[in-house]
């Protein structure tokens, strides 16, 4: 009798301390936010007429604790989209980066943005919850002679704007995705995506 209660109290004891953990899910309708199917290859163009790719290479879906010291942490769901992209100081590609990704908060879901380009990087806020992302006006932007009409500008806060890669703003748009940026004297445009 004495084992099953100790056997009790050890399961009840130990039901407590892992409950103490939560799990946090992303909302299934903000996916959305990220208009790829991630294989895409995304090809630019500059006003200096140079030309730049990002390669897509799919979705990573998981899983992170919150808290590397705790016994227990909560867990937030990660959604990120995978690409190769320029390396903004070399002449090279860089493997590994994420341009786009989801992270359920507490309260709702973080977008993080990590665009680069050829000598191009964006240095200013790239963290936003999805209620800053939604206040994000929406505007039209025209490239070559095609209009998006669902664009959102997000301007950097002047973050390293001594750098000869800083970037002053970038374009978003909520059905095709990124669509260029702006540096001092020049702008990248998207000019073609391929869709496998």
């Amino acid at each position: 009798m004495k084992n099953k209660l100790l056997i009790l109290m050890s399961l009840a004891m130990m039901f407590g301390i892992t409950s103490c953990s939560r799990s946090y899910k992303i909302d299934k309708t903000d996916f959305s936010l990220i208009p790829y199917n991630g294989k895409e290859t995304l090809v630019f163009k500059s006003t200096e007429n140079k030309f730049d790719t990002i390669f897509l290479k799919g979705f990573e879906q998981y899983s992170a604790g919150s808290d590397p010291l705790a016994f227990f942490p909560d867990k937030h769901e990660i959604y990120r989209l995978k690409s190769i992209v320029s390396d903004p100081n070399y002449d090279r590609y860089l493997n590994g980066k994420s341009i786009i990704e989801l992270t359920a908060g507490q309260d709702e879901t973080i977008i993080w943005f990590d665009i680069l380009m050829k000598e191009s990087r964006f240095y200013g806020k790239y963290i936003y919850s999805k209620t800053e992302f939604d206040s994000v006006p929406i505007s039209s932007l025209n490239i070559d002679s095609k209009t998006y009409d669902d664009v959102k500008i997000f301007e950097s806060d002047g973050s390293y704007e001594q750098r000869d890669n800083y970037t002053e703003r970038f374009y978003w748009s909520l059905s095709q995705g990124f669509l260029g940026l702006d540096k001092r004297e020049t702008e990248w445009r998207l000019i073609k995506k391929y869709v496998p």
